[in-house]
């Protein structure tokens, strides 16, 4: 199942239960996320909040710089992607 959220984009694999990121703000890219780590990735941004936003690493390459407002959406995104596993 695909879904298009407001930062994110990817699909869902139903039978190995895992989302498969595509991009990241329109760049391009390949990570495999599971429910537990789709967790963990949410409970940091949510505890980070506060801090003036957040640097991603996409890649291991391509250092992209996320505002407060960008964590916000990404949260949103999250909690999306959350109920589909």
């Amino acid at each position: 199942m695909h879904m298009d959220g407001q930062i994110i984009s990817g699909d869902y694999d139903r039978q190995n239960h895992e989302f498969s990121i595509k991009s990241i703000k329109h760049l391009s890219t390949e990570s495999t996320i599971t429910e537990q780590e789709l967790g963990l990735l949410h409970d940091y941004l949510s505890a980070h909040l506060d801090e003036g936003g957040q640097i991603l690493s996409l890649n291991d390459q391509i250092l992209v710089k996320l505002n407060e407002v960008e964590v916000q959406l990404i949260l949103q995104d999250l909690d999306d992607i959350k109920k589909l596993f």
